[in-house]
């Protein structure tokens, strides 16, 4: 596996929306169908705001399509004479263009034997995505991953691309004007899940509170008496009702992201107790906006979040009552790892080789 850097910035055609005619040689293109929520949904956004401040902009395909068979076909006719084409959405384009990049944003596709008993939980048309990704990674030039855990999880599925695989983090804007409310509270910015393993941690968050007199069991008293508040990115009936009622914690419901960085702004600090992620956004916006994060102890969180990180152990509640008193130690903020510009620059470039072709 290896890093690579790049720096040369196209200068191809605007985009244009509605129906898209073939492209001419030398264009680069991105198809943007497929996912609209979650850490696709926000890796477009920079996408979106690099494209904003650069005069000469790659060419995008598929805005508002679905990443459906019919489209995949479409793509491949309309882009097969484009000198780059890159495929953001895990399924790499299988013949269309002079060099195909495609990068991978969900350990879902690429489960480790011990985790597949979580397909059962999928939808039928996820499982069936699978097969078509790890087919379609042998015709791609260039892999592209969002850290080395991810890779690690793709290489041993399909060994062929090893060679061909890069690891580059997520692009992250740094949470501005960060200023801890005076009543502490820690953000939980966690879906519910059923692989994200998010009631069994929470339990353990709040009876870590209780115990160390942090929360209602406690001499610290609940959020009115000064005790830590947790504050969840779930509805209500997303949790169990023991969690929904118990006092500690608010279920502030599934909020747009614009929405949440009010919350990220006012957080003592981030639980994130997810740990089957292909990145991690949380973990890069505490690091770049130097906030800090409690986040289970493994290779992945330690190289995504750097100091930012308070580690615990998802099975000791002693080690998440250490992460919990460290959570007002300072955290210098780091966003280089994940620059706009410098990340957009060499994935859209034309200097960027990947080893070894198809």
């Amino acid at each position: 596996m290896t890093a690579t850097k790049g720096s040369g910035i196209p200068s191809p055609r605007v985009s244009a929306d509605g129906p898209v005619p073939p492209v001419d040689p030398g264009d680069v293109v991105l198809d943007a169908a497929g996912g609209d929520r979650g850490g696709a949904a926000r890796w477009r956004g920079e996408l979106d705001a690099y494209l904003s401040g650069v005069p000469g902009r790659p060419r995008v395909i598929g805005r508002g399509q679905q990443l459906s068979p019919g489209w995949l076909l479409s793509r491949e006719r309309l882009v097969r004479r484009a000198r780059l084409v890159v495929a953001p959405n895990n399924v790499s384009f299988g013949y269309a263009g002079d060099e195909r990049r495609v990068l991978l944003r969900n350990a879902l596709h690429f489960l480790y034997p011990d985790e597949e008993h979580l397909l059962g939980r999928l939808p039928r048309s996820f499982r069936a995505q699978i097969p078509v990704i790890r087919l379609l990674l042998h015709r791609a030039d260039l892999v592209v991953v969002p850290c080395g855990a991810m890779a690690e999880r793709v290489v041993r599925h399909v060994r062929a691309v090893r060679d061909r695989i890069v690891v580059r983090p997520h692009p992250v804007t740094p949470v501005e004007g960060w200023a801890p409310d005076h009543r502490t509270f820690l953000l939980v910015p966690v879906v519910a899940a059923g692989y994200k393993n998010l009631v069994p941690q929470l339990r353990m968050l709040l009876d870590a509170l209780g115990r160390d007199g942090l929360g209602p069991a406690g001499r610290g008293g609940g959020p009115e008496a000064g005790g830590i508040e947790v504050l969840v990115t779930a509805r209500p009936g997303d949790l169990p009702p023991d969690v929904t009622a118990h006092p500690t914690l608010r279920a502030i419901g599934v909020v747009p992201h614009d929405r949440l960085l009010g919350y990220w702004r006012r957080a003592t600090a981030i639980f994130y107790p997810s740990s089957l992620e292909s990145f991690g956004y949380p973990l890069a916006e505490a690091r770049a906006s130097g906030i800090p994060i409690i986040a289970p102890d493994t290779a992945q969180a330690r190289e995504v979040a750097g100091r930012a990180l308070l580690p615990y152990q998802p099975d000791d509640p002693e080690s998440l009552a250490a992460a919990l008193s460290r959570i007002r130690e300072p955290v210098s903020a780091d966003p280089a790892p994940f620059d706009r510009a410098d990340y957009f620059g060499w994935l859209l470039g034309s200097d960027v080789c990947a080893g070894s072709g198809r």
